[in-house]
């Protein structure tokens, strides 16, 4: 029988919810925490579903109420908080997903093997060549710090994890400094690089 994708789960609205929204609304962090602790586990199974990352459903779901209550005084003109939140997770999780897919093509372009383990004509090469040179510059643009996660990423290949003990910061700001680092380096390369880009993308990706 076909999996079914489990959207979000059917609603069944947290007491006196008008109630604590419009309390959040005014600031009130008790009222926010209750409403946080009643649709977590409800997120999570619908964004698991997608992400099948445990990691990236809780980091999109934090995201999600954490620019909510940022923004907590438009809470009243939300006619549904259920669906109001699940779609800012939602969306947050496909552009997390978005960066992931992108970061990962940048490695697999700066790896030695990309060339011989594609088999690549002498254009290729060339186009690739152009690409690879493209992208140091753009590396070499970033901070020290986007800089060193970036490289220890893409050249050491090392976990998040692994470089959040090298460099003594969280896994958080890790991935902070990494998805900004990718995010720079593939708008650069956009800007710079032009139909090259459009090119290697159909041999390479």
């Amino acid at each position: 029988m076909p999996q079914q994708h489990p959207d979000i789960i059917p609603s069944n609205r947290i007491p006196d919810e008008d109630k604590l929204i419009r309390q959040a609304s005014e600031g009130d962090q008790q009222a926010f925490s209750r409403l946080y602790t009643y649709y977590y586990p409800r997120l999570f199974t619908s964004l698991f579903f997608i992400a099948r990352s445990t990691e990236d459903a809780q980091e999109v779901i934090h995201e999600a109420f954490l620019k909510i209550w940022q923004s907590r005084e438009t809470l009243s003109m939300v006619r549904s908080f259920e669906d109001y939140v699940y779609v800012l997770a939602k969306n947050l999780l496909f552009n997390l997903l978005k960066r992931k897919k992108t970061g990962q093509r940048i490695v697999q372009a700066l790896s030695d093997q990309t060339i011989s383990n594609a088999g690549a004509s002498p254009d290729q090469a060339l186009l690739f060549k152009q690409y690879y040179q493209t992208a140091q510059k753009a590396i070499s643009l970033l901070t020290e710090q986007k800089r060193r996660i970036f490289l220890l990423k893409t050249q050491e290949r090392l976990t998040l994890e692994e470089i959040s003990v090298t460099l003594g910061i969280s896994v958080s700001a890790v991935k902070k400094h990494l998805y900004a680092a990718t995010d720079f380096v593939k708008e650069y390369i956009r800007l710079h690089a032009g139909d090259m880009l459009l090119l290697l993308s159909i041999y390479f990706f």
